[in-house]
């Protein structure tokens, strides 16, 4: 906690492990709102485990926090100012009287995503006119695919000069249904976001210690999230000609694994880009892969392979871009991938986080959670016009002025 000040921003963290829902939201609120008690806060911000009941869980936020702009989504997994967490609430709230935190929510998402991208900018620009905007949180449904057509829905409303970064929901593994929080709704199948304007600096900041092992193809034929053709050959024969026939017989009926997390699709538009990470869902009869978003032609593809030292110093890399440039550090969000956490394991994923707050320090607020998606900048010099899907990183938000 650090000392009030009026002009300054300000961010507390307070988080439950108690099984009842609505009593971990409430003690949750509770414990943030009790670091900085004196002033009304602009945001919350809240990361809920999907095993416990979604509207319980707000009920027994909005008990405390009535009346704040409330965001949030469930998770794979919380990130507390500990470490790694799991079966919890995590809650953060943003102090400062130059800031304004504009929230939104669209739904059906499926249907025309575009549209949705749209009308999340319009609702969270209300309120924001002729102040400079800091940058776009986004959150949204873990098991959609079109963020691209969302991402583009938004530029075409706040511009392509606006910031854009989050991580999208995850349900603890299970893949089966994600939740998204905006005010006093809880939805699924949506698309949430808040805008940060006036007083307020955003950094942002990602990485995922990934290489490729494979020479480069050319994605000959593709559609939305699957991916036909590489040099005009069956997708699957990148893994084919890796592992072999046998190894590829297996993982056409298992689908995503361990294996297919552990080498996962790197793509490059450009020579220069860093590369974006794409995981396979599972594997079609005609030699198709179903990815973990979208894949475009035209672009290069090869068969990337990490390691643990690699991830782990790409968090580092991703926490110090965060912060380069920032004069205080108010509060750090984290949204690191499931992936991550499965590669690294329980042990090494609490290394993770400590090598994000050694470069953060001890005392800045920190929280955030695993995600199924990251939403940041592809470009090398993180620059905002240039956001994308990512699967397999690490992101770093640093929030401050």
């Amino acid at each position: 906690m650090t000392n009030p000040m009026v002009d300054d921003i300000l961010s507390s963290v307070g988080w439950s492990d108690l099984p009842d829902a609505g009593t971990a939201g409430s003690e949750a609120a509770r414990r943030a709102l009790g670091q900085i008690p004196k002033l009304a806060p602009k945001l919350a911000l809240v990361f809920g485990s999907s095993w416990l009941q979604q509207e319980e869980l707000l009920a027994g936020i909005r008990a405390v926090l009535p009346t704040t702009p409330l965001l949030g989504e469930s998770t794979a997994g919380e990130i507390t100012p500990q470490g790694p967490a799991s079966h919890r609430c995590v809650l953060v709230l943003f102090f400062g009287k130059g800031m304004v935190c504009q929230v939104g929510m669209s739904l059906s998402v499926d249907r025309a995503p575009r549209d949705a991208g749209q009308q999340l900018a319009f609702a969270a620009t209300q309120g924001c006119d002729g102040l400079p905007r800091a940058g776009f949180l986004l959150l949204g449904d873990g098991l959609m695919t079109s963020y691209a057509e969302v991402i583009r829905g938004l530029q075409e409303v706040l511009g392509t000069g606006t910031m854009i970064a989050g991580g999208i929901a995850g349900d603890d593994r299970r893949f089966a249904q994600t939740y998204q929080y905006c005010n006093d709704h809880v939805a699924t199948g949506a698309v949430a976001g808040v805008l940060f304007a006036g007083a307020v600096k955003i950094g942002v900041g990602s990485g995922h210690g990934f290489a490729p092992i494979s020479k480069p193809r050319r994605i000959t034929k593709a559609s939305a999230n699957i991916l036909y053709e590489l040099d005009q050959r069956p997708a699957a024969s990148v893994y084919e000609e890796y592992f072999g026939a046998d190894v590829m017989e297996r993982l056409r009926h298992e689908g995503m694994t361990r294996q297919t997390i552990a080498y996962p699709l790197g793509i490059q538009q450009e020579a220069t880009d860093p590369w974006l990470l794409r995981n396979v869902v599972s594997f079609g009869s005609d030699g198709s892969l179903l990815c973990s978003s979208e894949v475009r032609e035209g672009a290069w593809l090869q068969l990337m392979i990490g390691s643990r030292q690699r991830a782990l110093d790409a968090a580092q890399q991703a926490a110090q871009a965060a912060v380069r440039g920032m004069n205080r550090i108010s509060c750090v969000l984290v949204f690191d991938s499931v992936i991550r956490q499965i590669l690294l394991g329980s042990r090494y994923a609490a290394v993770e986080i400590d090598r994000i707050r050694d470069v953060i320090g001890t005392a800045t607020p920190m929280a955030g959670c695993y995600t199924y998606g990251e939403q940041a900048p592809v470009t090398a010099r993180m620059t905002a016009d240039r956001i994308s899907m990512q699967t397999g990183s690490v992101l770093v938000i640093a929030i401050g002025t």
